[in-house]
């Protein structure tokens, strides 16, 4: 068993020494929101991916040692960190390729191997204890380049829940002949929706209406279809579709009252329960930045060295300024606690927080 390691350095940003008075509770309540400091932390190695969700953000880390990666969780804006190692795998195959938080866990995928493609999905609690593997797949996407055979990923979380995809792909070719990525002869088969759920992972949904799963938040999953999202529930159940008509390749984002689909011009809202239409607004330049989150108040647009914030009131965007984080900006996630990202120094990286009643005063 592998036993968690606790450190980190947190850091103040934007602590301000005010030496005017205050004349006005409305101006008091603004000072408060905006002088409210961001939590720095500090991790070794550099990060790779990050995961957040609720106060609760994990990345991957690696450095230049043998079997030295490490996946961090930490409870912003605490100022201790669990460390613990993936498996044999993450470890000594090509490491940590999906990282997700939910249902109190942090869960990844890790893969490797030779002639065959090893992949498997483990997790561990948010502070730290044994790491427990939930699948192993193998496929010959590797050395043969053949991608048939089994298949695991969209490993994603959020809230109460954790859940990815498990399949298969099978190539209807002569057996002396292989099937490439895209070869007409390659179909998917024995599509399963899978959630990890008290220590346990369980099929709540089978079959093709269970693949791709494309977002997790407020307890409901949103699976993708050629043209309709589905929502469903924590059991698999169905609640809710809304159509889509340029198929699954719009940017999704779930929160408990909000379903967010970006088209290529606009951003619009629906009620998750009901599929129901809500409001919809125009991005703007912002429009080439794919969803990377929503909450009841806010959405966030990524790009590689970019963050925009929308106020879903009223559909104003704002800039958000990353300082000397946008050229080795990794990733950033939006819960309801406030806004992640990490990025990476020399020899270290970084995971920032700002809370959202600080995100909303910069409106």
């Amino acid at each position: 068993m592998d036993r968690p390691r606790r450190k980190a350095r947190v850091t103040p940003w934007g602590a301000l020494v005010c030496l005017v008075a205050v004349l006005s509770t409305g101006a008091a309540q603004s000072f408060a929101a905006t002088s409210q400091a961001d939590a720095v932390i500090s991790v070794q190695g550099r990060i790779t991916l990050l995961a957040a969700d609720g106060n609760h953000a994990a990345v991957t880390t690696t450095v230049k040692r043998a079997c030295a990666r490490r996946i961090v969780v930490w409870s912003a804006p605490g100022r201790r960190s669990v460390s613990m190692k993936p498996g044999i795998l993450g470890c000594a195959g090509d490491g940590v390729t999906q990282l997700a938080v939910g249902g109190g866990r942090v869960a990844w995928i890790e893969q490797g191997g030779g002639n065959s493609l090893e992949m498997a999905v483990l997790a561990a609690g948010l502070t730290g204890g044994a790491r427990k593997q939930f699948e192993f797949a193998t496929n010959g996407d590797r050395a043969s380049g053949d991608p048939s055979g089994q298949w695991v990923g969209q490993l994603l979380g959020g809230g109460s829940l954790l859940a990815y995809n498990r399949w298969t792909q099978v190539c209807d070719r002569p057996e002396v002949e292989a099937c490439g990525h895209k070869d007409p002869q390659l179909r998917l088969t024995d599509q399963e929706l899978i959630r990890i759920a008290a220590g346990r992972r369980a099929v709540v949904l089978r079959g093709p209406a269970a693949y791709p799963l494309v977002s997790v938040g407020g307890g409901w999953m949103a699976v993708a279809g050629a043209d309709a999202l589905t929502i469903r529930s924590a059991s698999g159940g169905q609640v809710a579709t809304v159509p889509t008509l340029v198929g699954n390749g719009r940017p999704v984002a779930l929160a408990k009252a909000r379903l967010a689909i970006e088209t290529t011009s606009t951003l619009d809202l629906y009620d998750p329960a009901t599929g129901a239409r809500g409001k919809s607004f125009s991005l703007g330049p912002a429009a080439a930045l794919p969803l990377a989150g929503v909450t009841s108040k806010l959405a966030l647009l990524r790009g590689p060295h970019r963050l925009v914030l929308v106020r879903l009131s009223d559909g104003k965007r704002i800039s958000f300024p990353l300082r000397g984080a946008a050229a080795t900006l990794v990733g950033a996630r939006l819960t309801d606690a406030g806004l992640f990202y990490a990025y990476n120094v020399r020899g270290s990286g970084r995971i920032v927080f700002e809370p959202t009643g600080r995100l909303l005063a910069r409106f």
